[in-house]
Parts: C-alpha cells; sequence; structure tokens
C-alpha cells in the first residue's frame, strides 16, 4: 500500500510539473521560436519526432519526413539533400536531433542561412521525455493531446511499476544491457534502458559505468570488468539497431564471455534498438518485452 501510495505521489508530481513547465525552444540560430502560433509546414529528419507528432494528430502539420517515415505518403528528406530541395518546400520548421546537427553541421549551417528555422530536439533522459512530447506538442498547436499523451503514458507506466513491484525479492533477476558490443558500451545510468530495468526492478550489473562521454547515453564498462562480475549476471541482453548489429551468435562466441552465467546457460536475447531508445510511447512496448523476457511468469 505505502509503495502505491509512494508510486502515485510520484506520478502526480511529473504531471503538475509538464503542466506548469514553461517550455522554450531556441533555433540553431539563437532565435526564440513564437510557440503561441502553431507550425503547420514541418519537415522531420527524426522518425520519433514523426511518430510523436502523428500520434498527437499533427500529420497534417507535416509536409517532409525522412526514409524511415516514408509509409505515411509524405514527401520523403534526407541530411544529404540539397538546401534546394528543402527551400522548394517551403517549411516553416524543420526539426532534427544532436545527431544530424553534429555529423552534417554544413548543411545546417545552409539552412540557416536560407532563413530556414531549424530546431534540434532530442530526450537524452528518461526525465526529459514529458518536456520533449509537450515541446513538439506546442510546436504544432496540439498541446492538449501532448498532454493526454503524456498522462496516458504515465498511467500504463504506473500500471507496470505495480506489476514489477509485486515480483517476490527471491525471484529477482541481475541483467547486463549491452549498448554496444564493439566498443564494450552498455547504457548510460541516465539511459533510457537503464530506466527501463529500473522501472522493471532489474538489478543493472553494470551500476557503475562511465558515460563514454557527458550528456551521452552509452557508458564504458571495459571487458575485464563485465568478465569479473560475470556469476551475478543472469540475463543478458543485447539491442540490436544502427548503433550495434550484435547477434546471440557474435555474443557467445566473444573471448572469454563464457565466464558469463547467462551465456553458459544461453540466456542471452536481443530487442530492437527501437523499443528501447526511441522516445515515444512504444517504450511501454520495450519495457513489456524486457519484463517478459526477465520475468516471463509475471509479463
Amino acid at each position: 500500500m505505502i509503495k502505491t501510495i509512494k508510486l502515485l505521489l510520484i506520478f502526480i508530481f511529473t504531471m503538475q510539473l509538464c503542466f506548469t513547465s514553461e517550455i522554450e525552444v531556441v533555433s540553431e540560430s539563437g532565435k526564440i521560436i513564437d510557440l503561441k502560433k502553431p507550425h503547420t509546414r514541418i519537415i522531420s529528419l527524426y522518425g520519433a519526432h514523426t511518430d510523436v507528432l502523428v500520434s498527437k494528430g499533427a500529420k497534417e502539420n507535416l509536409v517532409g519526413v525522412d526514409k524511415s517515415n516514408s509509409e505515411f505518403g509524405i514527401k520523403v528528406f534526407s541530411y544529404k539533400d540539397s538546401v534546394e530541395k528543402f527551400i522548394s518546400a517551403k517549411p516553416d520548421l524543420i526539426l532534427i536531433r544532436p545527431m544530424i546537427r553534429d555529423r552534417f553541421s554544413g548543411l545546417i549551417r545552409s539552412l540557416e542561412n536560407a532563413n530556414l528555422t531549424v530546431v534540434t530536439i532530442k530526450p537524452q533522459k528518461f526525465e526529459e521525455l514529458d518536456n520533449y512530447w509537450l515541446m513538439l506538442g506546442k510546436l504544432s498547436g496540439h498541446e492538449k493531446k501532448a498532454l493526454q499523451y503524456i498522462e496516458n503514458f504515465h498511467k500504463n507506466l504506473a500500471e507496470l511499476k505495480k506489476k514489477a513491484d509485486s515480483i517476490p525479492l527471491k525471484e529477482r533477476k541481475t541483467v547486463f544491457f549491452e549498448a554496444r558490443h564493439k566498443n564494450n558500451q552498455t547504457t548510460s545510468l541516465d539511459g533510457i534502458p537503464a530506466y527501463i530495468l529500473k522501472v522493471l526492478d532489474i538489478k543493472n550489473v553494470a551500476f557503475d559505468a562511465t558515460p563514454a562521454k557527458k550528456g551521452s547515453s552509452v557508458a564504458n564498462f571495459p571487458k575485464e570488468l563485465l568478465l569479473s562480475r560475470g556469476e551475478e549476471i543472469d540475463i543478458y541482453i543485447a539491442q540490436y539497431g544502427a548503433m550495434n548489429r550484435s547477434t546471440i551468435d557474435i555474443i557467445k562466441k566473444a573471448p572469454g564471455y563464457n565466464a558469463i552465467k547467462a551465456i553458459r546457460e544461453e540466456k542471452i536475447y536481443i530487442i530492437d534498438e527501437y523499443d528501447v531508445s526511441r522516445p515515444t510511447n512504444g517504450l511501454l512496448e520495450g519495457m513489456k518485452k524486457i519484463g517478459h523476457i526477465v520475468y516471463p511468469k509475471y509479463f
């Protein structure tokens, strides 16, 4: 009962924070964006931005998306396209993420020089999700739907937490989450996957992992340290996607990995990177999948 009350109070506080927070959005050129007027010609170069906007009823606001959202029947754009292609679409807002800003700075400068408004957003921490979703709602003129989106997410999150809290202590498991096999990296403690483990009351064996760099969603976890804690690891989970092409076979054959209990017992699982890192309400499905992997009896 005490846990339930505590969880409810946390939920209420989170929602109050979202409902009252003042959101300020600044473009790459340093211009403060007017949030009172909705943007109706948006180009979104990140699938998560697009998914959230569409979920809030803002599909009609989009005049361009990246190739991962081509199924929406909206013109496809790429960060490799010419500036002229962007100009011809007459966008009133171009949404990108930090990776595009950092890797294609020349394009961003050219877009700014063409007087196009470019905004870089992406939550790095679980705690930043609410403001991210609210920001997209304000930018597209769908703030009320954004608040509903946030509320529904937290209601479902509370249900998953309640289910995890019911698992007896003697049945709790310890997991290693692989973010990048090649670089010996796991999720940073501020990263979304680490928060998922926390919500589900799963012990993270890499509790002291060092972030690869400030604000990074991945953390360094040397192979020697991983193997030294091998007997504690009940389950080995690796994300698969653009940043990690690891497979069960690659993990099983990695030199020295036989020192890991989960490897010897073949408790190795691959999960789609989108399910545990893409900042949409699809994270709930990722939580359910990890819950089922670790606690199939309860999820």
